[in-house]
Parts: structure tokens; sequence; C-alpha cells
């Protein structure tokens, strides 16, 4: 006869104490309070907690380099007709002259994009589209809402090729066009070029044909004006002022109009059109501008506004209902308050709402076109849908409520159910909250939220409803044999009690696997989840049946506890649940066949799928961000994100300035492999800007006027320049360089010949010195010694940024096109080794790609792959705490089995090898010392129980994967993290069956009727768990945040086939079995005789 092992001695001490644990429960959940509230902090989608050579390049950027700018844009896009004929005139104010928030234009309500190059017509299109002379108006009044917005204060100037100056303020295509018709463009003016030839303009705005040249701002200027001033523009800045519109800029016919153009034509990178194009009379026109703004990072976060969502304040009143949308309404902030709350040791006020509040200001003036920034927001968006969701989740609560009064059918049950379920969430929110706490205080960080935090809350409730359905179940099924309600809950707690633990245990085990993650989140996923797996196991495990037989004893002295009702149906028939793990059992040949050929079709897909992002998958695909992202993957598709390059060493050495040439003909030269996907100019050709043309274009403007440099110290005795015939620095000596970098730093670029005007913090974005310059002297620091310029970073961009495979292609491709640094550098360039080794051989001590979209890209991807890895890892750690679980019932030390251990050493080694090569060999050590010291105690039969458990839940997996495949996504954080969480869940659906079957042999029932009670209470408890899990997860999957949608469609199709791994693979597994085993006693009878 099997012996199992029990809970007799816990419930034998629980029971008689149960008062004084209701009371110690009070106590502790008044404690978790002030932990819940310390835990309700914001989760930064942006922070990546972790360790990457990316991330700490982006660190280095941010701190070293002193012009901590960024530019932000906001599109501009015409609206369709029908939408501006359907809703009411700008502006978009209420009846007290507040934003309209819920009625304002959407990004949707744009006109579809129409193809690249196609230009944009139509009788409802305005004529020239976004070059409309009216739509230009509405932009100028977009632009100035820019300018009298809070944020204008921290502006810093923007400097085009297109005009001889700089904008301090937001730019917009109505100032380009300002400055071309009032002459002040360098296309209107002589220019010299970098030898010193005079050159003249490219156009002009004198001679205009029929038409008298007028201003931008003259009250007769006509459409006509504002298609010839383009034109000239476009025609003759070689690309520069297609930037300024979307891809499906192009020129189109008409009759009616003087302007000839390339209709339908593409320019090519030589400024030049395709030569089969049709020239012909017409206009300019495109969908969509932009208007842009740079602002100082620096002198925001200085005067109380940051960057980063989790050191914000809480706007609770950014949020309101309209009807079941929740619309975005962002706080009203002003300077001085925001700096107010920075003196105050406040919370500083949010970047992130400020832009939104701009744009949403901007927008009120919507009428012919629509506006909305550009990949901003992403935090405010995120919550807003969380919060919008909380009506599915209400609707979800509602539907579990139900379900479960089916499945027990008593009130006061579900009662309790609901009650275990909010204190188990009331203990794992308090005690992560008290750890940060802890950690704040003694400096250790051991928890570090992030979104993977979002999903614990639902982790928890689902284990939670497993594990009180089976204690409850339990328990009405002893009292169903008139058993009291002290021996019903003994019975509850020592049978099933112990399965209960040993679930929690595993999902515990199996969540651990993170614990070995060197990504902070990860490891922290890990104990959250440990700590709400242990929370739901003491409440809703253990408590729940105490607080039923406590009831029902109260009941009883009031002579008014209810018999239970063995005819009442819980949601479906025990019998019908006999009947399934009965047949099951006797068709398991049949049924095993089919469970390994759709495992054979399913492990293929499995292994085909690759990491991917999509924003749809994460956030509403209608949302404003996402509207934005899907615009500029097709309207500014050759803008894309930018990113940056940093080097390190010594940045004075004259190979190093010579490589960025190198550099950029590498990128133009693309290999088999390039995705296509770096950002390019309108001509087509790759950005990858540097300081190198910075000292160019102060070249150009010296060689019109030398003054401004011999003022800042070029004739100086002290600079030893070896000057080129016309006077001009070698751009190939040393201390020349160490001029140009010093004069551009400090002083910017003069306007002069071609080019603009260049303040000096456009050059701090890309060269830093080690001490502070003189401005006289720009060679030499102030205290009279030489500068060192350690660092300089190179400006580029990755276009399709969200697509986590095109990234890393280009990232790839980056990496041979540098080739020219890594042959100055002594070590592989993504190795950063000291500055100070910086040699005259090597002088590059380290070069890596960062910014956001390689940043992003490296933790989401980090955070993919440990989640594969450590899924692998949570199985053979589930493994482990089974083959503990199921151990010998008594032994002693002296009990140590040599027999078992040499039988079990091929399942050490498996373990121990992989734990060596994908984690640590000390890791490892530990492990197999565990093991081997329990291999002799536990036995084999108590491994073969464990590795039969783990199979059930490992085809699961496979099944769930190939599902995830079929519904055409991709490995993501939120489809791998469902795949652990499916290890963690489904394991313990098996294990519940596996323990009612070695309770019912262990009390010599026959292996039949040990199959068919599997169907009892244990089955109803399964069945009622899956369709309330079932149920609640394709509510939530109903939501239009793409991030909960999948979550709840995945884990409902989780909880599915862990049912189905329960009541029909593990019931099939067991008949095979015994029937194998049964044929082998045969045998062994049969050759006796």
């Amino acid at each position: 006869m099997l012996e199992v092992r029990d809970f007799t001695k816990v419930a034998d001490f629980l029971l008689p104490r149960s008062s004084k644990l209701h009371g110690a429960i009070f106590l502790i959940s008044l404690l978790m309070i002030p932990g819940l509230l310390a835990s309700l902090t914001p989760i930064d989608v942006n922070a990546y907690d972790m360790e990457s050579p990316e991330l700490t390049a982006y660190q280095v950027v941010n701190d070293e380099f002193e012009a901590a700018e960024k530019t932000h844009g906001f599109a501009v896009s015409i609206r369709q007709s029908d939408e501006i004929l359907s809703s009411p005139p700008a502006p978009h104010l209420d009846e007290d002259g507040e934003i309209d928030f819920a009625n304002l234009p959407h990004p949707s309500e744009r006109v579809p994009y129409p193809g690249k190059s196609s230009g944009i017509v139509g009788d409802e299109i305005p004529l020239g589209g976004i070059l409309n002379l009216t739509v230009l108006h509405e932009i100028e009044n977009k632009t100035e809402i820019a300018n009298s917005h809070y944020l204008a204060n921290f502006t810093r100037p923007l400097v085009t090729e297109l005009t001889g100056t700089g904008f301090m303020g937001p730019m917009s295509l109505p100032d380009l066009l300002r400055a071309f018709m009032a002459g002040e463009s360098l296309l209107t003016q002589s220019t010299v070029n970098f030898l010193g030839m005079p050159q003249p303009p490219r156009t002009n705005w004198d001679d205009c044909g029929e038409l008298e040249c007028l201003t931008f701002d003259d009250p007769n200027i006509t459409q006509a004006h504002i298609d010839l001033a383009a034109h000239r523009m476009i025609m003759y800045s070689d690309g520069a002022m297609l930037r300024w519109f979307s891809t499906d800029r192009g020129f189109t016919h008409d009759e009616n109009s003087t302007l000839i153009g390339p209709i339908g034509g593409t320019i090519r990178e030589d400024g030049s059109f395709d030569s089969d194009v049709t020239w012909g009379p017409g206009r300019w026109s495109a969908s969509t501008t932009w208007i842009l703004i740079q602002l100082s990072r620096t002198d925001l976060e200085d005067n109380g506004i940051t960057y980063s969502w989790a050191d914000a304040r809480n706007e609770p009143q950014g949020y309101q209902f309209s009807g079941l949308k929740l619309v975005t309404t962002p706080p009203e902030y002003n300077v001085e308050s925001c700096r107010e709350y920075q003196e105050n040791g406040q919370e500083s006020c949010s970047f992130e709402w400020a832009i939104i509040d701009l744009e949403k200001e901007m927008r009120t003036t919507d009428q012919l076109a629509v506006t909305f920034s550009i990949n901003e927001g992403v935090n405010v968006e995120l919550n807003r849908e969380l919060l919008e969701s909380s009506i599915l989740v209400i609707a979800m609560a509602i539907a579990i409520t139900i379900l479960l009064w089916f499945s027990l059918r008593r009130s006061s049950d579900v009662v309790i159910v609901g009650a275990t379920l909010i204190i188990s969430l009331l203990w794992m929110q308090g005690s992560i909250g008290w750890m940060m706490v802890i950690g704040e205080k003694y400096g250790l960080k051991i928890i570090s939220k992030s979104q993977f935090s979002n999903l614990l809350p639902i982790l928890v409730i689902a284990l939670g409803i497993d594990d009180s359905l089976h204690a409850l179940h339990r328990y009405k099924e002893e009292r169903r044999k008139n058993r009291s309600p002290e021996s019903s809950a003994h019975s509850s707690l020592s049978r099933v009690g112990r399965a209960i633990m040993l679930t929690s245990f595993t999902t515990m085990s199996a969540f651990a696997a993170n614990l070995t993650s060197d990504i902070a989140a990860l490891r922290s996923f890990g104990v959250e989840a440990a700590l709400g797996v242990a929370a739901a196991f003491i409440l809703t495990g253990i408590w729940a049946p105490l607080i039923r037989m406590d009831w029902d004893k109260y009941l009883e002295k009031k002579g008014k506890l209810p018999q239970e009702n063995n005819s009442l149906v819980h949601m479906i028939r025990e019998d019908n649940l006999v009947s399934i793990a009965h047949k099951s059992s006797k068709n398991s040949s049949v049924l095993i066949l089919f469970i390994l050929f759709i495992t054979a079709i399913a492990f293929p897909m499995m292994m085909s799928l690759e990491g991917d992002f999509k924003v749809e998958d994460f956030l509403d695909g209608d949302s404003d961000f996402a509207q934005a992202v899907e615009l500029a993957n097709t309207r500014f598709s050759d803008e894309g994100e930018p990113a940056v390059v940093i080097i390190e060493g010594d940045m004075l050495d004259p190979r190093v300035y010579a490589a960025l040439e190198l550099i950029r003909e590498n990128m133009a030269d693309s290999s088999p492999n390039d995705p296509g996907k770096y950002t390019t100019t309108p001509l087509g050709s790759p950005e990858m800007h540097g300081i190198d043309e910075l000292v160019k274009m102060a070249k150009a403007s010296m060689s019109t006027n030398f003054t401004p440099f011999e003022e800042a110290g070029w004739d100086s005795e002290s600079l030893d320049c070896n000057k080129l015939f016309n006077g001009l620095p070698d751009e190939s000596d040393r201390d020349c360089l160490q001029f140009m970098y010093g004069f551009v730093y400090v002083h910017g670029i003069p306007a002069g010949g071609y080019v603009p005007a260049i303040p000096p913090s456009l050059s701090a974005l890309n060269i830093a010195p080690s001490c502070e310059i003189d401005p006289e002297l720009v060679h030499l620091c102030k205290s009279g010694e030489i500068p060192e310029y350690p660092r300089m970073t190179l400006r580029w961009g990755i276009s399709n940024s969200e697509q986590f495979i095109l990234v890393e292609q280009v990232l790839a491709e980056l990496e041979l096109d540098m080739q020219p640094l890594q042959e100055l550098a002594a070590q592989d360039l993504s190795i950063r080794a000291d500055i100070d080794s910086a040699s005259d051989e090597y002088p590059v001590t380290w070069a890596i790609a960062t910014g956001d979209p390689v940043t992003r890209y490296v933790a989401a991807s980090s955070m993919q792959n440990q989640l594969q890895g450590t899924l692998v890892l949570g199985v053979l750690f589930c493994l482990i705490t089974l083959w503990w679980g199921f151990r010998k019932v008594d032994y002693g030390l002296r009990d140590y089995s040599i027999r078992d251990l040499m039988i079990s050493l091929p399942v050490i080694i498996a373990i121990t090898s992989y734990i060596h090569l994908t984690v640590s060999s000390d890791l490892a050590l530990g492990i197999g010392l565990l093991v081997i010291i329990g291999a002799g105690y536990w036995g084999t039969r108590a491994l073969w129980t464990a590795i039969f458990t783990t199979i059930p839940i490992v085809i699961v997996i496979i099944w769930l994967y190939a599902i995830i495949s079929a519904a055409g996504y991709g490995l993501n954080m939120v489809t791998v993290a469902i795949a652990a969480m499916s290890l963690g869940v489904g394991i313990d659906y098996v294990i519940h069956v596996v323990e009612r079957y070695r309770e019912e042999r262990s009390t010599g029932a026959n292996v039949e009727n040990s199959i068919k009670a599997i169907g009892g209470a244990a089955g109803l408890a399964l069945f009622g768990s899956a369709v309330s899990d079932v149920t609640g997860f394709l509510i939530i999957s109903r939501s239009a945040m793409g991030f909960f949608a999948s979550f709840g469609l995945f884990c409902a199709a989780m909880i599915a086939l862990s049912l189905f791994a329960s009541l029909v693979v593990t019931p099939a597994m067991l008949g095979a079995m015994s029937r194998i085993r049964n044929y082998n006693e045969q045998q062994v009878e049969g050759i006796r005789t």
C-alpha cells in the first residue's frame, strides 16, 4: 500500500487555535495597510533597472554632456472632410472656456496615407494639403500656443539650413516660408563656399513672374504665392525643405497652375529626379508636417519638471470618465508651482503631463488639421488604459462571483473566498511595500517594480480561487458524509492542505528561477510573486476552511446549520467529471497518441517564434500614442527615432576625426543583411551627425570672416596649428582640431557663407572637454592647460524602432560600419576600457550605440530572453520541489540509499549541467549537493512521481506557445511572462490530481477507483476554478488595451489547457502506467510459473 504524507499535525495544531489565528490575521492585515500605501508608486515603462553597456552609455551621455537637450515633435495632419463637418468648429472649448477634452479631434481623423511621393489631392482636400494657406495659418495658431506655454521657458535654439538664423522656441512650416518670403533665407542670399569663392543665390523672391513678391504676413497673399515659394524652396534646397513634409509629399498635376515640376517624381540622392519623370503644371502637396521644439532637459529638471515618471507627482485628476471612455485631462502646471514643489522636497512635476498638456492646448485649434505629439506620453497613455480597463476588472469580479456561487452553491462560501482573496492581495502589496521601505532605509534594493508587477494581482486571484475551491469542496465532501465541521475541516486541512502547500511551493520555485537573473526587475518579480503565492496559500488554502468551520459551528449552536445537499449540481455534475477521468484512463493509448501527435505539430511552431514588439500588442491601437507611432512609421519613415553613438578615448587624435566620415561612407554602402532602417535625408543618404560636420561649417564661416576666430585666439602664439594654403585650419592636425573643438564648443558657429548661425549648445551635444575652456584662447583651458576631449557623440536614428527584429539588424549593421573606430581600439569596441588607457596607437577606448530606441530594445530583449531561460530553470526547480514533496514518509539519517542515488544520478547530472551552463557553477554546485543528499533519502519513487507530474505541464507550455504562434503573436514580454506563469499556475492543477490519486491509493483503493475519485471534490474544484478563471480572463481580453487583451486571451487558453492536462492527460498517463505495470507483472509471473 502506498504511503503518503499529510497535514495532520498542522490541522491538529490549528483547529483548536482557530480564534487566535483569526485575531493574528486581523492584526497582520492592519500592519499591511501602511505597506500597501508605500507600494502604490508609479511604474515607469521607460525606466530600466538593469545593467548593460548600452544603458551605461545612455547614462554617460546624460551625465557628461552639458547640453542635455531633446527635440520634441508634433505632427499636424490634414483631417478628413466628413470629420470636419460632423464636429463643432474650433476652438474646442466648453461653456466655461476650458478645454473640451472629451470632444477634441482625434489623430485617427487624419486623411488616409496616399502612398510615397503621390501628393494629396481631391475635391475634399484643401488645395496643397498641408501647404494650403488656411492650413498654414492654423499651424501658426498652434505655434503661438506653444510659444505661450510654460514649456517655452526651457526652449533652446533650433537651426535649419533654410534660414540664416536659429529659432528660439517652436519652429514650423510657416516660419520657414516667412523667412524665405522676407528674403532672409540662405536660399535667396549670395554666399561664399568653404574655399572663399562667391556663390550666387540658389533662387530668389524678387522675381515672382505674374505675381507680386509678397511677404508671408501680407494680407494680400494668395495660395499661388505659397505654391511658388514652396516650389522654389523644395527644388533648390537639396532636399532640406522636403524634411518638413510627410513621405507622401509630391508634385501633383494641375492644368491651372503656372508652376512646372516633376509630377509624381521621386528625388534621388544627388538631388535630381528620375529620368522618366513627367514634367508638367501643378503644385507641391503633402498630408502632414511638423512643429518642432527643442527643450533643455537640464533646465527642466532644475526647475522641478522631471522626465522620470517614477519620480513625478501622482496626478489622479489627470483622467476623467466621459461615459465609459476615460479621457486624459492634464494637470495645469506652471513654472512657479513646479519649482516650489522641488524646493519643498516634494515630488516633481511630470514632463510627460506637461507635453501632453501642450498637445491638448494646440489641439483646441484643430479645424482643417489634427495635431498630436510623436512618441510622447507613453506612461500617461498606459495608465489611462489601465484605469479604463478597471471597468472590465469590475465585470470580471462580478462574473467570477456568480460562477463561484454556481460552483459552491452557498453564499457564505463565496463571501469567504472573496474576503480571503482581498486580504491576500492586501498582504502581497503590503509585504512588497514594507520590503521597499526596509530596502530604502538600509540601502538595499529588494523590490524594483516593473510592468510585470501589474500581472501579480491576477496571478494571486487565479491561485487563490484554485486553493480556496479545493479546500472548500473537500470540506463539503466530508460534510456530505455527515461529519462535523471540525472533522470536515480537519480532513480538508490534512489532505488538501498539503496539496495546496505543495502547489504553493512549486509555484514559488518556478518564480524563484527569476532570482538568478541579473535584471533587477525580474529578480523583484520573483520575490513579489513568492510573496503573493505565500499570502494566497495561508489565507485561501489554510484560513478559508477554518473560517468555514467556525461559521458552521456558530450556526450549529444556533440550530441553523444546513446539511450539504448531495443532489446539488456544483456547476457540473460530479458524475460527468468522474466519467471524463475514467474514460481518459480507459482510452489512454489513443489519447496519448493524439497528445503526442498534437505536441509534434506544436513543437516546431513553438521553436519558430521570434522576438517581436508591436505597439498594438501593448496599447490600444486607436490611442493617441499608437496612432502617432503608426504615422511616424508610414509618413515619416525616413526620420525614425533619434539614437546616439558615444565614443571615448582621445578625441583630438586626427585619425578618430577622419574615422567619422569613413563611418558615413560605410553606412551608405550597405551590406547584404542591411535592413535599410537608418534614418536618411530626403535624398536617401543615411544620417550620422558629428563634431566633424560642425568643424567643416565653422571653416566655411571662417572663410568669409576671420575676425570671430581671431578674437578667440586663432593668431595666438600659443597655438601651433598647421594652416592650409588659404589660411584655414588643417583637419588632420591635432592642434587645429584642438582650436576648432574649443571654438565651436564656446562660441558656436558665426553666420557666414552658406552657414547659418549655430549656437554653442548644439556643439555641446557632440563634444565634451575635460576643463572649462578659455573663450579668448579656445585651444586652452582657463587654467592655461591644454584641454583634453575624452568623449564625443554621433547622432543618428532608426526607422521602425518598435520592431525589435529590425533594431537588432540595424545594430549589427552599425557594428560593421563602425569598423574604422574598431581599428583604432585595442579591444572590442563594446567593452569599455579606462579612458586613460588611450594611446597613440589605440586612441579609442569605447564606442557603442545607445539612445532611447537602443536601450528600449536591449532592455526588452534581455528581459524576454532571461524570462525564457528562467522558464526551463523553473521547470527544474519545480521538479526538485516535487521530488522533495513526494519523498518517503519515514526515514532517518541511517536510511540513506546508495541504490536510489545511483538510479537518480543521470537526472542529477542533467539538472546540474544545465544550471552550470546557463546560470553559474556556484548555483550548480549548491543544487547538486542538495539533490545528491536528497536522492538517497527521498527515493526514486518520489523522483518518478515528480517527473510524471511535470510532464503534462511541459506539454501545456508547448501547446500554449503554439497557440501564441498560430494567433500571429511573437515572443514579447507579455507572451513570455504568460508562459512562465503557466508553469506556476498549471502545475497546481496536476498536483491536485496526483495528490488525490495517491491519497486514494494509500487507503487501499485500486487504480480504477482512484482515478474515478479524481472527478470528485478535486475535479469539481478544478472545473469550478478553471471556468471562473477562464471567464474572467476572457472578459479582460475584450479590453482595447493590447497588453490586457493578449494577457487575458492567452491566460484563458493557459487555464483551459491546464484543466485538460489535469482531467484528461494525467488520468490517461496514470491508466497507461497501470497497464504497463500490470503487463510487466504478468510477464514476471509467467516466467516464474
